[in-house]
């Protein structure tokens, strides 16, 4: 069994007679496939992968974690995917998630706060985007 896909791996696991007995995954399975309809609303659907294989090594996520991965495609050289040739992951440029136990640990008394937050590789971002204008030979004006 795969460990990503899109909504169709969400409704294979709500399937899954383990899965659909376990309370908190079925509804975690539920808010994903929400999530998805809302994706396919404003067409962005197919951006999104949903990675059950996806993990962070900081033990105060108390929820769903996330990730920005920039996406290039080996046809055309453009950060854009599209179904006629074949993508490849650049890296992960931003990340985050839900974490509502991290206030706690800081606060005298222990409150649980609802956070959720995120990082972008602004260097990474940088680094991208210098490879793409050396590799196409404009010039960048820098001031």
């Amino acid at each position: 069994m795969s460990f990503a896909g899109n909504s169709e791996l969400i409704d294979r696991l709500l399937k899954d007679d383990k899965m659909s007995a376990n309370k908190v995954a079925l509804e975690g399975l539920k808010d994903m496939r929400q999530l998805f309809v809302y994706l396919k609303l404003f067409g962005v659907e197919e951006k999104i992968v949903f990675d059950l294989s996806l993990a962070r090594g900081l033990d105060y996520y108390t929820g769903v974690i996330y990730e920005a991965v920039l996406v290039q495609t080996q046809a055309d050289g453009e950060t854009q995917q599209n179904d006629s040739s074949e993508s490849v992951g650049v890296g992960s440029v931003a990340g985050g998630g839900r974490y509502d136990g991290l206030v706690g640990m800081f606060d005298s008394k222990g409150r649980k706060v609802p956070c959720v937050g995120f990082s972008v590789g602004i260097e990474r971002i940088f680094s991208i985007v210098e490879q793409k204008v050396e590799a196409s030979d404009q010039k960048v004006r820098t001031t």
